[in-house]
């Protein structure tokens, strides 16, 4: 379940929302079978903040609804390099362990389950990710926010001169997708303006 959000904090900032699996949740009681569901939603925007949280309801809208709120109570700005993460790292989060290593430019986002939803939405473009323990998605996905929180950048920038690149090589991107957006956006003008033209 994809969706954007728009948030008023300060600032207005757009965010996108997956949720995983949706799981249904019955309690047998004296009264009968009681059925609730809950599902883990990720927030992020894209460009280093993410968020997770668990929500739970008795209907599958305020449950994702419910999980959209803690999770962006509980997004946390992520250290990155560019377009990927600036060290290797292995995080042990319960039963679940996963391994985030960084990647060249380009490469993509190597990984599965909710790892992947968690590392795109945080905006990292290049890694490798391994899950290591469990294959239970929800513990998965928080296992990896606690390991992109865990990240450190300030020591890695002393010591290696090729994350200083990768921050340029990642403007200089980022400025190519610009111009490109901008001359699409100019020829659409164009031809918008030729078809009035046209029709007069």
């Amino acid at each position: 379940m994809d969706d954007k959000q728009t948030y008023n904090r300060g600032e207005r900032k757009e965010f996108d929302k997956k949720s995983l699996p949706i799981r249904r949740v019955a309690k047998v009681t004296k009264g009968g079978k009681r059925l609730r569901f809950s599902t883990v939603v990720v927030v992020g925007d894209h460009n280093g903040k993410v968020g997770v949280g668990l929500g739970r309801g008795v209907d599958v809208r305020s449950a994702v609804e419910k999980g959209e709120r803690i999770a962006t109570k509980a997004m946390k700005r992520i250290e990155l390099i560019g377009d990927t993460i600036p060290h290797e790292i292995t995080y042990k989060y319960g039963a679940a362990q996963v391994l985030l290593r960084p990647a060249r430019t380009g490469t993509g986002v190597i990984a599965g389950s909710s790892v992947r939803t968690v590392l795109e939405l945080a905006g990292v473009d290049s890694v490798y990710g391994k899950i290591l323990g469990t294959q239970e998605p929800n513990a998965n996905a928080y296992c990896t926010f606690e390991a992109l929180k865990a990240l450190r950048n300030g020591r890695v920038l002393k010591k290696m001169s090729k994350m200083r690149e990768r921050i340029e090589v990642k403007k200089e991107i980022d400025e190519e997708k610009k111009k490109k957006m901008a001359k699409r956006k100019s020829k659409e003008k164009k031809t918008d303006r030729n078809k009035v033209s046209r029709r007069r």
